[in-house]
Parts: C-alpha cells; sequence; structure tokens
C-alpha cells in the first residue's frame, strides 16, 4: 500500500486499481467528506480501493509550499504497484488533487482521471471567509456585537495586510485563538482542549495558504467538475476563489444539492459513475 502515514483506507483494494480522495477531513464537521461517497457508491467500486489524504502535522510558522504537502502524499510509496484510475478533490483540495495526478504520471502511463467536487481556489477573501463561517458556527456564544467584531476584524486583516497570505493567515489565527478562549471559558472547558481546537484551525489555514502556491490549471482543463448550488451562487456573486476556478475547469456538472450534501447525494453519484468508466 502507498505511505500508510499519509493516507487512510477507506476501503481496502482487492485489485492494484485504486482511486483516492484529497481533502482536509476533520471530526465532526458537518460537509459530507469521501467516507460518505464511497458509502453511496457502494458495490460499484467494489474492486477499487478508495484512499483519502491524511493531511501532514505542520505549523503556519514553517511556511510549507503546496509542494510539500503533494511529496508527504506520494513520498515513500509503492505506487509502481499500484494504477491510480481517479483522483478525486474536494474544495480546495482539487488543487492537490491536480498536482497528484501529475506527480503520479512518474509511474504510470496514463494520468488518473480528475473529477473535482465545488473545486475552490485560495486567495486571501477565503480565509477571512472561513473566519466568518467559525464565528456562524459558534451560535449564541458570542452575542451579536462580539461577531460582527469578529467579523470586522477578519475581513480588516485581509483588506489591510501589507505581507503575504501567510503572515494574514497568522494573524486570523490569532484572531480564532482570541474568540475561541473566550468561547471555551464561557463554556467551561479546559485550555488543553481550547488549544487543540486552535491547533486543528492552524492546521487547516496551513492547508489553505499552501494551495496557493499550486497551479492547477493545466488538469483542470481536462477535468470534470460537479457543483453544488451554493458553488453556483458563489460563482454568481464574483466570489473569486469560485469564479476563477469556473473559468479554467473543462466540464460542470451543475447540481441542486447544497456543498455541505454534495458527496452523499444522489444526484452527484449518478454522475460521478457515468464518468468514471476508469
Amino acid at each position: 500500500m502507498p505511505n500508510e502515514g499519509s493516507w487512510n483506507v477507506i476501503s481496502a483494494p482487492k485489485s492494484n486499481r485504486i482511486v483516492l480522495g484529497v481533502d482536509f477531513p476533520a471530526a465532526g464537521r458537518r460537509e459530507a467528506g469521501f467516507g460518505d461517497l464511497a458509502a453511496k457508491v457502494g458495490p460499484a467500486w467494489s474492486d477499487y480501493g478508495f484512499l483519502q489524504t491524511t493531511p501532514p502535522s505542520v505549523r503556519l510558522s514553517e511556511r510549507p509550499s503546496g509542494d510539500f504537502y503533494t511529496e508527504h502524499w506520494i513520498q515513500g510509496g509503492e505506487w509502481e504497484k499500484y494504477e491510480v484510475v481517479a483522483v478525486l478533490g474536494y474544495c480546495v483540495g482539487s488543487v492537490y488533487a491536480a498536482e497528484i495526478a501529475q506527480r503520479l504520471t512518474r509511474w504510470q502511463s496514463t494520468e488518473p482521471k480528475v473529477v473535482l467536487f465545488d473545486p475552490q481556489l485560495t486567495d486571501s477573501q477565503l480565509l477571512a471567509m472561513e473566519m466568518h463561517k467559525m464565528i456562524g458556527m459558534a451560535g449564541p456564544i458570542f452575542s451579536d456585537d462580539e461577531a460582527e467584531r469578529a467579523r470586522q476584524s477578519a475581513t480588516e486583516i485581509i483588506e489591510t495586510h501589507s505581507g503575504g497570505l501567510v503572515d494574514a493567515a497568522i494573524e486570523i489565527v490569532g484572531l480564532y485563538r482570541d474568540m475561541a478562549t473566550i468561547a471555551f471559558k464561557r463554556l467551561g472547558l479546559a485550555d488543553a482542549r481550547r488549544d487543540e481546537v486552535v491547533l486543528l484551525f492552524e492546521s487547516y489555514m496551513t492547508w489553505l495558504s499552501a494551495a496557493a502556491q499550486v497551479d492547477p490549471s493545466t488538469v483542470w482543463r481536462r477535468s470534470t467538475a460537479i457543483t453544488s448550488s451554493d458553488w453556483a451562487t458563489m460563482e454568481s456573486r464574483g466570489d473569486t476563489t469560485v469564479l476563477n476556478a469556473a473559468k479554467v475547469i473543462g466540464r460542470k456538472f451543475p447540481l441542486e444539492v447544497s456543498h455541505a450534501d454534495l458527496m452523499r447525494s444522489d444526484s452527484a453519484v449518478r454522475i460521478l459513475l457515468d464518468e468514471g468508466e476508469f
């Protein structure tokens, strides 16, 4: 098998043919992941192994490149023993999926098929948007004024920051830690647990920041994207993380399904299987 420290096995292969899923999985998130997708696909992929990325342990202060992530997943695997028939990407994972698919041509004669779910690029606005989302998920823990001030602070960090994307991300993480400290104190939870949550958020910000250094456009032009109604809304309002992605994707299949439910929807699975004559 490819490096077990870099990949989580969703389903073990019965042959040498495998599918890779690129995502930033986190316990308790509401968005469906590749495990949900595999359950929906069911026996149609019974002959394939299905593996999902495990993000490396790296801090923002280390300023990893996008290549750092790709090498983490590719290194140490006996790829010559397998045929990767498809690489699937979710959100910003779609950026890394393109790079992985290209790298795999070192060991196999044909590039794997690339299928993307709500593909998204990273820019500074995405960092602020993720912070806004986290504040919204906190619900009534914060007052309306506190939540609004935190959202404004995140926006100001992005709009006024003179450094690079990583520097902005470091400040966003600092803001997140301040808000988490308030929330955990009100909930009576230990600082150690708060630190775990902050570290997870930092890890996600690191993943997003590094992805900005990868150009997936060449692979995306020959890829298929399955997109949600939320993705379409972001495109229509000019969100650059989606708008710029939409400009280079080869084929798109828009669905009337929410972003959170995209990879657990029957309609997405039908398109995947119709397109997935691997």
